[in-house]
């Protein structure tokens, strides 16, 4: 969504929501300073994500979502800072097309690896479909996923 309609959805749905519960705020309430810190951003700059408001959007998005972030990059910015961001931590590559897609989604499961699922095209492979809809089941004290077949 572009920063037109994000201002609008904060102005006229968030706040606009604070206002009618009641609920104490800041006035002109800065969402970037209310989920960041200067600390944050700097640090993501530091990775190589852009400093304008739209991206560090983006970077909110994209460490705080519930569900897994798709980005639409032509620029590659955003595809450059999750691999910069997530490199320290293990960060494997692949792709849907990759002959090794399935041993490499296994791995980063058992490991607790980040993976970056590069040139996604409109359809995803099937085996991935547990993961995407969060099938987690505890065992014991760990959590197990069934992957396709």
């Amino acid at each position: 969504f572009n920063k037109t309609f994000r201002d609008k959805l904060v102005q006229d749905y968030f706040v606009a929501d604070l206002r009618e519960k009641a609920i104490p705020h800041t006035k002109n309430l800065n969402i970037l300073d209310t989920l960041t810190s200067d600390a944050e951003r700097g640090e993501w700059n530091l990775q190589g994500l852009p400093t304008d408001d739209l991206s560090v959007q983006n970077g909110i998005l994209t460490t705080r979502a519930s569900r897994y972030p798709l980005m639409v990059d032509p620029q590659g910015q955003g595809l450059q800072w999750t691999r910069d961001k997530e490199l320290p931590n293990g960060l494997a590559e692949t792709s849907g097309s990759d002959k090794n897609f399935r041993m490499v989604l296994e791995d980063c499961l058992a490991y607790g690896k980040p993976l970056l699922l590069s040139n996604v095209e409109e359809e995803l492979d099937p085996v991935i479909d547990p993961v995407l809809d969060k099938a987690f089941v505890r065992k014991g004290k760990s959590y197990v996923v069934t992957l396709g077949d």
